[in-house]
């Protein structure tokens, strides 16, 4: 079965420009004392009074709305339940400029933490450590010596989420310091959010947010990050933008967001999400000047969206999946978690057409995938021809599926919808109840939507191929109109090129993927939807690193073949069209 997913903790962060960062707290100085409130208890914390006869201090700095961090709660309680008996002491502490002091108070009370969060002065304590970079947990020595700073381990990472950790550097540096030898690793990169600065706007800047900036936000961003959508945290108003001003800047700058792939020029895809020349200018701009706020007159109008769905309209039909699904906080003996499928709704009375949908998980951060499929009557599938059913899907960073006007997909009569996910446990238990949103053609339309795929499930990618090519194809027996693209591959996946190839041979590149990246299973819809003549053929040609070389490669030495899981791999060159009159 289809596994198209989008790892969760990337969730708008992009991958490997925020895995490096810069060394923080110089290993081997002591920290002196400080003081911090604890919003939840509304008491001081000490280090000198808190950590007084620590044999260590594990010091996690942290975002509420980060991702990386959110992955890491579970770990932090477990390892401090497995070392408090030896003398050490953990407290986490709260930087980021965006989270207010009741909000962290908020969730240090729903996390149920075995350990006091704190809230920084600012970025107080972070300057005096260093700290760039959210998760960094620091370790002091009973003298209160920085012995090790960095991360926790490798198992979770923007775009990386792998099933259990390969690495355990801090439960190795703790080991190190109780036992009084050296820590042989001393540092290492913390991967996840840039924390920002405090800023001071220049007084004669030539942009400013409500002039400049707000409308850049409103028409590539905000789709995504807003309250309620798969972005991690929000940029609808000032001091969100700028609360999170150098995170924007890095990931503009590195071209990271927004999320898109394909080399074509711009114009080529109707769903393009780039920034433009100026448009990135104007951001990096914005934020190397201070990021002035200007005249709120200036600002544009709010933008508008519909509650609770990124469709151009009110849903007409809300389907859910029956009873919640509890997924728990680990996956038994690291073997995932199967595919659930769950049947909603009953038999269609009547043919249904679908002119948009949405499929909208409940518990996003450890869903991996969402499908809905139509399963016509007498309830199988043709699992040789999977994308050929398919109603709606959820990968996040994709948009919802909209067809144009007099244009749907039909779901026949006798047929009954159900969803297929994935789910992907990440140290937290919880309950998934996922929604389907659609819309209807109000008349049978003009053309018929389709969906289909070149696939290829017979490969053996050798360990530690830095390069292995699978092919691909398929032949259109009619006339067809090409709408849409839409390459899967899995964690080893490089690259993705669709090219048509004509009756007499010559060949088109139709998309070209250079540098794929799984954690954002984009599609790509033609501007201009492309005619072809009965006989026109897509080759897809995918490439394969299952190197040391890759960084989300969860296993170089392992032969990868098909299969659902994150770690197998899959070769699919997913299209949609209609038949051509």
């Amino acid at each position: 079965m289809l596994h198209r997913t989008l790892v969760a903790l990337s969730l708008a962060l992009g991958a490997s420009p925020l895995t490096a960062g810069d060394q923080p707290a110089p290993i081997g100085a002591k920290v002196a004392d400080f003081t911090l409130a604890e919003p939840l208890s509304g008491k001081p914390w000490a280090l000198n009074q808190s950590a007084r006869d620590a044999k260590a201090t594990v010091i996690a700095f942290t975002a509420l709305d980060c991702p990386v961090c959110k992955a890491y709660w579970g770990r932090l309680a477990d390892l401090r339940k497995r070392y408090t008996d030896d003398g050490v002491v953990f407290v986490a502490v709260n930087s980021q400029l965006t989270d207010s002091a009741e909000e962290v108070a908020r969730a240090a009370k729903d996390l149920k933490l075995p350990f006091p969060l704190l809230k920084d002065d600012g970025t107080k304590l972070a300057d005096k450590l260093a700290v760039s970079r959210v998760l960094t947990v620091v370790v002091l020595d009973a003298t209160r010596t920085v012995r090790y700073a960095g991360r926790i381990d490798d198992q979770f990472a923007p775009g990386v989420h792998r099933d259990k950790a390969t690495t355990r550097e801090l439960a190795a540096a703790l080991d190190a310091v109780l036992e009084g030898r050296e820590v042989k690793k001393p540092f290492t990169a913390a991967a996840g959010c840039k924390l920002t600065r405090e800023k001071k706007p220049a007084t004669a800047a030539a942009v400013s947010y409500h002039q400049h900036v707000a409308a850049i936000f409103q028409s590539k961003c905000q789709e995504c990050h807003r309250a309620g959508e798969v972005g991690p945290f929000a940029l609808t108003s000032y001091q969100q933008a700028k609360g999170w001003a150098d995170m924007i800047r890095e990931v503009v700058a590195d071209g990271v967001m927004p999320p898109w792939h394909a080399d074509a020029p711009m114009g080529h895809f109707k769903n393009d999400r780039r920034l433009s020349a100026e448009e990135k200018k104007t951001l990096l701009a914005w934020v190397d000047a201070g990021c002035p706020e200007g005249d709120p007159k200036n600002a544009p109008a709010p933008a508008q969206f519909i509650d609770g769905w990124r469709l151009p309209q009110k849903p007409d039909l809300v389907l859910k999946m029956n009873q919640p699904f509890d997924v728990p906080a680990t996956s038994l003996l690291g073997m995932g978690i199967p595919y659930q499928h769950i049947t909603v709704g009953a038999p269609l009375k009547e043919d249904m057409w679908v002119q948009a949908a949405e499929v909208r998980p409940d518990y996003r951060a450890v869903v991996h995938h969402v499908i809905v499929y139509m399963v016509p009557p007498g309830g199988k599938l043709d699992h040789n021809n999977f994308a050929r059913y398919m109603v709606g899907t959820y990968v996040p960073g994709d948009q919802p599926l909209v067809y144009p006007e007099g244009m749907a997909k039909k779901v026949p009569k006798g047929s009954q919808l159900m969803f297929e996910v994935h789910y992907t446990p990440n140290g937290t238990a919880g309950k998934d109840q996922s929604v389907l949103g659609i819309v209807l053609a109000k008349k049978p339309p003009a053309q018929e939507a389709k969906g289909d795929a070149a696939l290829n499930v017979r490969f053996a990618i050798p360990p530690g191929a830095e390069n292995y090519q699978v092919t691909a194809s398929h032949t259109f027996e009619k006339p067809t109109t090409l709408l849409s693209l839409s390459p899967h591959m899995h964690l080893r996946g490089k690259a993705f090129k669709y090219e048509l190839v004509n009756k007499d041979g010559t060949r088109e590149t139709l998309l070209n993927v250079p540098k794929y990246d799984f954690n954002w299973q984009l599609s790509y819809a033609l501007t201009k939807p492309r005619e072809l003549p009965a006989g026109s053929k897509i080759e897809c040609t995918a490439w394969y690193d299952n190197s040391a070389k890759n960084p989300f490669n969860p296993n170089p030495g392992k032969k990868v073949t098909w299969g659902d899981q994150t770690w197998d791999e899959m070769m699919i060159g997913f299209f949609e069209y209609y038949d051509t009159p």
